[in-house]
């Protein structure tokens, strides 16, 4: 067949092209390319290349998608990455994640999609990308017309910002992708250039804005863990408003969380570890501290702490933590409201890794869950955690292993079983912690709070990435359902968008729906 340009009726011999790849391997692509080698207008034979192997293919001309030419202009055939996916002469799945392919091999990690910015997770420092170079060249992508599109996450925030200032309307800014996408490193770096930006691009100080930066590490510290697919994936939702006024100077900022995953509290799946700050208080307290604390000898042996999940210390890459233990009390150092609480706060964290440690004695510990005599092992255990929580070893032990009954208008105590002994503890621990990190983000809050009141907000939402793992709980349910509802939500807002530019030029966009 002779060679002819591309037309409706099929492709062209040795065209360059991409077909589906049907294997179930998550290593490979998800498009392999190759070249027409023959076509009768209805099935094209494609030489595959790479992971084909050189393998010759029959393949419905309708499976195909046309690749982009390789440009002659750059040496060695190297093909041309474009900054705006839009800009492809052929738009497709394929040559769209091809495209952001090229880029990411060139450190070049985000792409535009029209006014979306794509990022791929480099999973590594790259020299000057988040420079301050880099943030006073950001700018919207409708105002990179006349020029060459530079996609940045800081590009996001210029144009929220820009059109929050021009327009008084408050703007929101969506982070979506699977867990270990980036999401949190996303918003971190958006934060950092908003509070730039507020602050006439550095040029004035703001104790406010600074308040704000110095939060990152706390929130990590207490809401983040790592897990199979991500060393710091973020285990609650947040949604973080940046306050401003009219000229657009920041004048407060407020976060609201959601969810925080509590089961991780007392148990982890193999190869994943519980929140940060256990293992950054675990190990960073110093010996005079200990001593303050009245902790026992061994307390400095994270590996004891059954909730840490680990065998021996060195399981945990100490590098991948957001924050050591220094780090996370500078933090709570410029925070007003946390600055004088360090200690007490360290003491609920080491009583809630004393509560994992709790053991039961009695009958029911051979098996027989009907036989209710549990009581705590360890007395010695029990006074550690009521002694770091102010309270009677007593009251903690009947707390946890005598129910309260009322029978009649009378109050009976019964001895709990050790199984539902075990329950109650379980519920402290996750009730102890999730009411510190709600004191926690409370306490961060009324330090970004400000009198005047900002008038306008950005906001910026972060939420869990989805994962599927071998055993699932409700909560996982929750956050990947959370996570489908968010996508829906940002893939109409974008449907409606682009319907409303079409309509605006005059086209007829009656027969579009979104499902």
């Amino acid at each position: 067949m002779a060679s002819s340009l591309l037309s409706s009726e099929g492709v062209a011999e040795g065209q360059r092209v991409w077909i589906k790849n049907k294997s179930s391997d998550p290593r490979e692509p998800p498009f392999l390319a190759g070249t027409v080698v023959e076509a009768d207008g209805t099935t094209a034979k494609i030489a595959l290349d790479n992971w084909g192997s050189g393998e010759t293919v029959a393949v419905s001309e309708s499976e195909l998608d046309v690749a982009n030419a390789v440009s002659a202009e750059l040496s060695g055939g190297e093909e041309r990455a474009e900054p705006d996916n839009c800009d492809l002469l052929q738009l497709s799945e394929a040559t769209l994640l091809h495209n952001t392919l090229l880029r990411y091999r060139r450190d070049e990690i985000y792409t535009f999609t029209g006014p979306i910015v794509t990022s791929l997770n480099p999973c590594k420092p790259i020299d000057g990308l988040y420079s301050t170079e880099r943030m006073k060249a950001a700018k919207p992508r409708e105002e990179d017309e006349l020029g060459a599109p530079n996609p940045h996450i800081y590009s996001v925030g210029a144009n929220a910002y820009k059109t929050l200032c021009e327009t008084g309307r408050n703007q929101s800014i969506v982070v979506t992708g699977i867990s270990g996408a980036g999401k949190t490193e996303a918003n971190k770096y958006l934060l950092k250039y908003l509070v730039w930006r507020a602050s006439k691009e550095g040029t004035e100080s703001s104790p406010m804005a600074q308040t704000v930066l110095d939060s990152t590490p706390v929130f990590e510290a207490f809401g983040n863990a790592t897990t199979v697919m991500n060393p710091n994936s973020s285990r609650f939702g947040k949604f973080l408003t940046l306050q401003f006024s009219p000229t657009g100077r920041m004048q407060g900022a407020f976060m609201k969380t959601y969810l925080l995953e509590k089961s991780r509290i007392t148990s982890q799946l193999a190869n994943e570890q519980n929140y940060h700050v256990f293992y950054t208080v675990a190990k960073g307290l110093s010996p005079s501290q200990r001593a303050e604390l009245q902790l026992p000898k061994g307390s400095d042996a994270v590996e004891a702490f059954k909730l840490l999940n680990l065998r021996k210390a060195s399981d945990v890459d100490w590098s991948e933590l957001p924050c050591d233990f220094a780090e996370l009390s500078a933090a709570f150092a410029v925070i007003p409201p946390l600055a004088g609480c360090q200690l007490s706060v360290w003491k609920v964290i080491m009583a809630v890794l004393y509560l994992g440690n709790l053991d039961f004695a009695g009958k029911g510990a051979v098996g027989d869950s009907t036989v209710a005599d549990a009581k705590i092992a360890d007395p010695s255990t029990t006074a550690v955690i009521a002694r770091l929580l102010s309270i009677q070893p007593t009251e903690l032990e009947n707390a946890i292993c005598i129910q309260n009954i009322n029978a009649g208008g009378e109050w009976i105590k019964s001895p709990n079983s050790i199984a539902y002994a075990s329950d109650v503890k379980s519920a402290l621990t996750k009730a102890l912690y999730s009411k510190l990190f709600d004191w926690v983000v409370e306490m961060i809050n009324s330090s970004l709070i400000s009198g005047e009141g900002g008038r306008y907000f950005i906001g910026a939402v972060d939420i869990f990435g989805f994962e599927c793992f071998p055993t699932n709980s409700l909560e996982q349910l929750c956050i990947n359902f959370a996570n489908e509802r968010m996508q829906h939500m940002f893939t109409e807002a974008v449907f409606e968008s682009v319907i409303a530019e079409y309509q605006k030029e005059g086209i007829d966009v009656a027969d579009i729906t979104f499902e």
